[in-house]
């Protein structure tokens, strides 16, 4: 299983647009990847603090193309127009218990 994680630290005043931003990117994406799912999370104790995850991808080479399409470029452009700081991560599963 890959997943992508992207931690970010959202400026004072722009959680809504944030929240908006993230939305319309995972909503592009989904229309041409239906087998992913994103779910943005928020830090209860701290609001401006947010993290992104994506499930489903098939190989990290799907990743790596995805991120590098045109209108995901400019769609994370417009993010990081509205974080202080952010961090993003490819990552597989190591160990799973249920």
């Amino acid at each position: 299983m890959i997943c992508t994680v992207g931690e970010w630290v959202v400026k004072k005043g722009r959680r809504k647009e944030f929240e908006r931003r993230w939305q319309e990117l995972a909503n592009a994406l989904v229309l041409d990847y239906p087998d992913l799912t994103f779910r943005l999370l928020r830090d209860q104790g701290d609001p401006w603090r947010f993290v992104a995850l994506t499930e489903g991808w098939r190989t990290t080479e799907q990743v790596a193309e995805v991120q590098s399409l045109p209108g995901y470029q400019d769609a994370l452009t417009k993010l990081w127009r509205v974080v202080e700081s952010g961090e993003t991560s490819t990552l597989e599963l190591a160990v799973e218990i249920s």
